[in-house]
C-alpha cells in the first residue's frame, strides 16, 4: 500500500453531505453545483446543490466538500495531469 499520504486515494462520503477525498492534486474547477479535481487516480468531478469547498490543502493533497452531493464520478485516467498541463500550454 502507498505510504505517500499526498498521493494515496481515498474517498469518505457521510450522508450526501460531507465528503472528503485525499491524493488531489489540483482543483480545475469549482462552481455552487460542481467541482472537477485532478486525483492521483485520474480526474474527478463532484456534481450537487449548493455545495462548496470547506477546504483544500495542495500540500497534503485533502479536499473537503461541503452540499447536497448528488454524484461523484471518474473521468479519464492517470494520464489526466498530463492532459491538463497540456492544455494549459496551448491556451497560452
Amino acid at each position: 500500500m502507498n505510504t505517500d499520504l499526498k498521493t494515496e486515494h481515498k474517498v469518505s462520503m457521510v450522508s450526501r453531505e460531507y465528503l472528503e477525498i485525499t491524493g488531489i492534486e489540483e482543483v480545475e474547477s469549482y462552481t455552487d453545483s460542481a467541482v472537477v479535481a485532478v486525483s492521483s487516480m485520474g480526474g474527478v468531478t463532484v456534481e450537487g446543490e449548493d455545495i462548496r469547498i470547506e477546504s483544500f490543502s495542495s500540500e497534503t493533497g485533502k479536499l473537503v466538500i461541503r452540499g447536497k452531493i448528488d454524484g461523484f464520478f471518474y473521468f479519464g485516467g492517470e494520464s489526466v495531469k498530463k492532459k491538463t498541463l497540456l492544455s494549459r500550454i496551448r491556451r497560452s
